[in-house]
């Protein structure tokens, strides 16, 4: 039977039986391809071919599967898989005998693929689309239209040199021929159509091809080729055939006895033909087996059995429109009876033989009206669906101006509100920047406040460290030297002498008290070696008196440059901590440790006293504490207190820029 050619998956040149349906996986296997599927156009693909052999099944579901899968490729612009699912669609009508519908789809996907960009694809399906066409027009009983497709399509697949596909379309028209007798024109189709087995991938096709060219070829007198062919088959029978094979096989077998005077055996070769037609159940191959049945049986002398068969052959091919077919077996049977001298039988078959040819021109006639009808309603459709698809696209084209004006319009307002959004950031950012120079300038004018505090307490500091110890310190020497002149001249009793003698120390203890208040007030040390010598003479005096036990520290500041207001600042802050530690903390021990590295200087004043809390810090009221928190904020350095009741407390500072 005349096979067409399909598209599943993406395999472009697999061929099946009757159809050539792909020999595509079980559906189970297709649906599981379908989800795991990376890409659309992969998961169509594989739809498609689910789609065509779900249809053997359920014709209507499989239909509604192919328009679903038509609708999505057509949205997402996949050209070549919408022109592909309308031909596989053809090939459902195909399948179910409605071969007008078929061609009318085959010719849109004719029409979908030269659309297609130069390439195998679009080459591909314009082949497949002629061969379908043919494998229509010849199962209408149009063979010349039939054979116009047929060669359309094999031009294209020698063009693109595809094997697969020309060893079917020769095999397909070699049927014309066979249909209508014509041996010698069928064989040399065949002989093509084999010639190009080596370079393809179905051994099944190329099995059905060397079958029917052997079994012609015992017709028409090439006995030795038909017997080469002959061995060629059994090699490839032997590669697990398939139904649709084991008929072309056998019935080959069968020419094979009855050219070698063996009709008994060959009877037996089409009986297992017959048999395995039924099993196919194609109409096509019970018509051509039961004629070549009949007609052994007639040879054998078995008139019942021969007519059984003849006129089941008739039957079966009047059901199916097997017209051409029909009118040889009437002839065959009109030469029986007048081989038997059944002349009235003879001249009642010739009669019905010559309205049964009109019969087949008036169907040709009819199925032309049909298709011409069948095409005019596609064009209507597809004009309909044209007119839709325009009104739809103005529709969108309105929506689409209507959205851009609203896209316009909601983005001038979102601008709108991004400028005052960030006009609004900006009047706060400048309002926040005034806050903070105002907020800048008030702790400068307080720095500079603090400045004037603090170098005019060092000033008067200095003057009153200088007036003491110049001034008061010079009048007290005087005294002491006067009052040891007076006791050379003097004679006095014991007991003033003794009260002489206390009046002296207390006035040297005075003098020392005096020199010690002058040396706090303004550290000669501080003034003339820095501030590294007078924090050591600081802790050195505190360990001499006795009231603490005082350790001092000192890293990289030996050598190092220190401005004199600072390093009096440090001084003074130190001081006051060390004379905090000596009031309040009841400390045995403390050390005091200054670091200097490049423009950073850190200070650490750590004792083991009592504690305190912390957060009383923010409740003092002392005038000490306040002057440390002034002088650390004056050098633009940072402080932190360490400190719990019962375990010491620790005071860290940093400064930069120093």
């Amino acid at each position: 039977m005349t096979k067409i050619v399909t598209s599943f998956i993406f395999l472009l040149s697999l061929f099946s039986q009757l159809l050539i349906k792909a020999q595509t996986p079980a559906l189970d296997s297709l649906d599981h391809l379908i989800k795991t599927s990376k890409t659309d156009s992969l998961q169509l693909k594989y739809r498609i071919s689910f789609a065509v052999r779900y249809a053997k099944i359920d014709f209507e579901k499989g239909l509604s599967l192919i328009g679903a899968i038509k609708k999505e490729a057509l949205d997402k612009n996949f050209h070549a898989l919408y022109a592909d699912a309308v031909l596989n669609e053809g090939i459902l009508y195909y399948d179910k005998g409605d071969y007008i519908k078929g061609i009318v789809l085959d010719e849109e996907a004719e029409r979908l693929y030269n659309k297609l960009p130069e390439g195998p694809v679009k080459d591909w399906g314009l082949g497949a689309s002629y061969n379908n066409i043919g494998a229509s027009y010849s199962l209408l009983n149009d063979l010349d239209n039939a054979q116009v497709y047929y060669l359309k399509g094999i031009d294209i697949f020698e063009k693109i040199k595809d094997s697969n596909s020309l060893l079917v379309a020769y095999f397909n028209m070699s049927f014309i021929y066979i249909d209508i007798q014509e041996w010698n024109k069928a064989y040399e189709y065949l002989t093509k159509s084999i010639s190009y087995g080596p370079g393809s991938r179905s051994s099944d096709q190329l099995l059905q091809s060397c079958s029917r060219a052997a079994a012609i070829c015992f017709k028409i007198g090439k006995a030795s080729e038909g017997k080469k062919l002959l061995k060629r088959i059994d090699t490839l029978f032997k590669n697990n055939p398939t139904l649709l094979s084991e008929i072309y096989y056998y019935n080959a077998y069968g020419e094979y006895y009855l050219y070698s005077k063996l009709p008994q055996k060959a009877l037996e070769m089409q009986l297992l033909s017959f048999s395995k037609s039924k099993e196919f159940k194609d109409p096509y191959y019970i018509v051509d087996e039961a004629w070549e049945i009949g007609r052994i049986y007639l040879q054998l002398k078995n008139s019942e059995e021969g007519k059984k068969f003849l006129q089941l052959s008739i039957d079966t091919g009047k059901a199916y429109n097997y017209l051409p077919k029909i009118r040889f077996i009437l002839n065959e049977w009109c030469r029986y009876y007048d081989n038997i001298g059944d002349y009235k039988k003879a001249s009642s078959l010739k009669s019905y033989l010559l309205n049964f040819t009109d019969s087949l021109i008036t169907l040709q006639n009819h199925n032309r009206i049909l298709l011409y009808d069948a095409r005019y309603q596609s064009e209507k459709k597809e004009t309909l669906i044209r007119q839709l698809e325009s009104e739809k696209k103005i529709q969108q084209l309105t929506i689409k101006q209507q959205q851009t004006f609203n896209y316009l319009l909601g983005g001038g307002a979102f601008t709108l509100l991004i400028i005052s959004l960030l006009s609004y950031r900006n009047y706060k950012q400048k309002q926040r920047l005034q806050e903070q120079r105002i907020s800048e300038l008030e702790i400068e004018k307080q720095l500079t406040v603090t400045e004037a505090v603090l170098k005019g307490e060092s000033q008067e500091r200095t003057r009153l460290a200088k007036d003491l110890h110049d001034g008061l310190g010079g009048m007290l020497s005087g005294i002491k030297y006067s009052l040891n002149t007076m006791k050379g001249n003097l004679v006095m009793t014991k007991d003033n002498a003794q009260s002489f003698e206390r009046s002296m120390d207390m006035l040297d203890s005075s003098i020392k008290e005096m020199r010690r208040v002058a040396h706090n007030m303004m550290p000669e040390a501080l003034v003339k070696f820095g501030l590294d010598t007078a924090l050591k003479d600081f802790c050195f005096d505190i360990n001499k008196s006795g009231a603490l036990q005082l350790t001092y520290q000192s890293f990289g500041l030996e050598n190092a440059k220190i401005e004199s207001s600072t390093s009096i600042t440090i001084y003074r802050i130190v001081q006051e901590l060390i004379n905090n530690t000596l009031k309040h903390a009841s400390a045995s021990t403390a050390i005091v440790q200054v670091t200097k590295s490049d423009s950073h200087l850190s200070v650490t004043v750590e004792d083991n006293g009592k504690g305190f809390d912390t957060a009383l810090l923010t409740q003092s009221k002392g005038i000490g504490w306040s002057n440390i928190q002034n002088r650390v904020e004056f050098l633009k350095g940072k402080l932190d207190v360490q400190s719990q009741p019962g375990k010491g407390t620790s005071v860290m500072m940093d400064f930069n820029n120093i």
